[in-house]
């Protein structure tokens, strides 16, 4: 009798502990089970309408770098990282690399091309120009200076460029001479031969000073002055 009690008592023991360890068990699997998610399928979604999914399932997406494509239109969701199915936790993130088109293209060298020339050249490459900005006096003649993207960057078909145009021809800038006290005939002829324009010649009284020199001239000796400057001299009489 007491043998019989004693395994009755053992085997009420070890049933106890398996029946904790089963309970246990349970509520770990059914916790797991809570917490686990199954990437859904968000590849050709908008990125805002694959981030909405996302959220919706308890996940977190973020955009990464776009990839080319040949099959998923541009701005539309091309690869997932983990890809459907892939079972995570709640609150992991999922990588979402949006479709930059089905190719690359590199942005041509246009610089220092007139801008209609640039332009065909950037359309005959699938490219549009969407903007110019214009800045002066920055070359010899209107000219494309630079681009938006740079030259050589690989960009899906159909990218926008922005052109920066040189307006106006840039003029050379000259150190003015001094005329004062040259005679007036060779003042006016250095004056033509620098490519200055003479503006106003102003014949004025100075007792005790020869007549025909220059007494002074606007703008004065030493002054930076552009190409085809106006000068102003008043020369004794």
């Amino acid at each position: 009798m007491r043998l019989r009690a004693v395994l009755a008592f053992g085997l009420g023991v070890i049933g106890f502990f398996l029946g904790a360890a089963l309970a246990v068990w349970v509520v770990l699997w059914v916790s797991l089970r809570a917490s686990v998610v199954y990437v859904p399928a968000v590849v050709g979604k908008s990125p805002n309408e694959a981030l909405a999914i996302l959220q919706e399932d308890g996940l977190l997406g973020k955009l990464h770098d776009g990839v080319f494509h040949d099959q998923v239109p541009p701005g539309k969701v091309a690869v997932q990282r983990p890809g459907p199915g892939f079972a995570l936790k709640r609150g992991a993130v999922v990588l979402l690399h949006v479709s930059l088109g089905n190719a690359a293209q590199a942005v041509p060298e246009v610089n220092g091309l007139p801008v209609a020339l640039a332009q065909a050249q950037l359309e005959a490459q699938g490219l549009v120009v969407t903007r110019r900005c214009e800045v002066e006096g920055q070359a010899n003649a209107t000219v494309v200076l630079a681009t938006s993207p740079p030259p050589r960057t690989m960009v899906p078909p159909g990218s926008g460029v922005v052109l920066l145009v040189n307006r106006g021809v840039r003029q050379r800038a000259f150190v003015m001479p001094d005329f004062v006290g040259e005679n007036e005939q060779l003042a006016t002829t250095m004056i033509r031969t620098l490519g200055f324009r003479l503006a106003s010649l102003q014949r004025v009284a100075y007792p005790g000073i020869q007549p025909g020199l220059v007494l002074r001239q606007d703008p004065p000796a030493g002054g930076m002055v552009a190409e085809s400057a106006l000068v102003a001299l008043w020369v004794s009489r």
